[in-house]
């Protein structure tokens, strides 16, 4: 890509605490520092300003430290407002669980309400016009404003709210802007997007096609560049078995098992995680406990135990603010690449363990007894974008503690069980693993810019 033709400035938005790894540890950011006549400002939580400008900073990459800040009585009932104006099967379950958990029959009809109207463009276009028009001016969006005066805002989470407050200040003073969608559960399970930025960014055309339906951006302004971060993966070299082996105290000639258990934010005291621990733990089988790097899990007492037990922790934040992943990611990608099966729940992990074509079995039981549907993990894959990765055929559902031994039975003696399937998944949660997302999203930034 050539050099742009006079100095710009580019504004990246890195609020969330996986854009790190995302966006940042990208061959994106690399093709930016390459470029002479600009300056790429990034904006991030102040906690996080001294990690990345020593991990990422130099040469025309620079960090602003943005202050965390309460939500103002507007940003509080336009955030409900928002959040329930979207009727994905996602959302609906979102509003069941409210309703059985705080009992508040009239907040379930008002919100079932506004689901139901959202369904009418018109009724979108309204609530938009309306934050708008009754936007108040955030005064750190301000002052960064007005110090680097932005030629373009690339706002790396359409939904985050630090990243709606720049774009809509971007908006009221014709800044152009480009938005992503971070994840793929993000549309359905988010509610309404407040803003619609100029152009919009995408990892595959099935999120493009969400985008359409339920966010209200036309087609011609949707570009799909795949996962930046899965670029990495397949490109980096992977540390051998043995040595990552020997690191966790496990055997490199043993089938291996990587269980992500559920948070106790899902579980809620159940005692599942445990009881598939003590089950795996009669195999012929060791087992890589990886939690999960926003919130706890509960494994009882099981402790970690030499060529049978390991137990990895990334050290899990409070929220996604505080998680990072700056320069964890290839361990998680090395762990996934060198186990035979992954057990997880309703998780992204699945995704990523699909890039190494691993057979998955996602859990769906619980450990107690007569769990109703709104309290039991069962919910979870009802959501829209779970829905479609079991449809595929690629992951197994197991719907009890002998399904999972099963089906984990059957992988380990034929890992090509269910491949086409997963490669279904691959294609449409991913696009394409060639490598290269990273650069076509440098590429296209660049392009706008000039």
């Amino acid at each position: 890509m050539e050099n742009i033709n006079k100095t710009k400035t580019l504004i990246v938005t890195s609020f969330f605490g996986l854009i790190s790894r995302n966006i940042l540890s990208t061959d994106f950011l690399e093709k930016m520092r390459s470029i002479s006549n600009l300056r790429v400002i990034i904006l991030t939580p102040l906690s996080k300003i001294d990690l990345y400008t020593k991990t990422y900073g130099g040469n025309n990459i620079f960090f602003e430290g943005f202050p965390s800040k309460k939500n103002n009585v507007f940003e509080k009932y336009t955030d409900i407002l928002f959040l329930n104006s979207s009727d994905t099967s996602s959302r609906r379950i979102h509003r069941l669980i409210d309703l059985k958990e705080k009992k508040r029959l009239l907040n379930f009809v008002v919100f079932w309400v506004f689901a139901k109207l959202s369904n009418i463009k018109l009724y979108r276009c309204f609530l938009r016009l309306l934050y708008l028009f009754f936007y108040t001016k955030n005064s750190d969006v301000i002052r960064i404003f007005d110090l680097y005066k932005p030629d373009l805002i690339f706002s790396t989470d359409l939904f985050e709210p630090n990243d709606v407050n720049v774009l809509t200040e971007a908006k009221k003073r014709n800044i152009f802007t480009v938005g992503m969608i971070r994840s793929w559960d993000n549309i359905t399970t988010k509610g309404l997007n407040k803003v619609i930025s100029d152009k919009l960014i995408v990892n595959t055309p099935k999120i493009k096609e969400e985008a359409i339906k339920y966010c209200d951006f036309f087609d011609n302004n949707i570009f799909v560049v795949g996962i930046p971060h899965y670029d990495a993966y397949l490109k980096d070299k992977r540390i051998s078995k043995e040595e990552l082996f020997s690191r966790l105290g496990l055997d490199p000639k043993k089938k291996t098992i990587f269980f992500a258990p559920p948070g106790d934010i899902y579980t809620q005291g159940d005692s599942i995680n445990s009881l598939i621990l003590r089950r795996l733990s009669d195999l012929d089988i060791q087992i890589i406990v990886r939690f999960y790097i926003v919130g706890k899990a509960n494994i009882g007492n099981i402790k970690p135990v030499k060529n049978k037990i390991a137990i990895d922790d990334p050290g899990s934040g409070l929220s996604f603010t505080d998680a990072d992943l700056t320069g964890k990611d290839s361990h998680l990608a090395d762990l996934l690449y060198h186990s035979d099966v992954v057990i997880a729940f309703a998780s992204t992990l699945a995704i990523d363990a699909i890039v190494f074509n691993k057979p998955v079995v996602f859990i769906n039981f619980d450990g107690g007894e007569n769990r109703p549907y709104w309290k039991s993990l069962r919910r979870f894959y009802d959501y829209d974008h779970q829905k479609s990765i079991i449809e595929s055929g690629g992951i197994r559902l197991a719907n009890s503690l002998e399904d999972m031994i099963l089906y984990l039975e059957r992988y380990l003696d034929d890992s090509s069980l269910d491949e086409i399937g997963r490669q279904k998944i691959m294609k449409e949660r991913c696009w394409r693993l060639d490598c290269l997302s990273g650069s076509r999203l440098a590429d296209l930034i660049l392009r706008l810019l000039k």
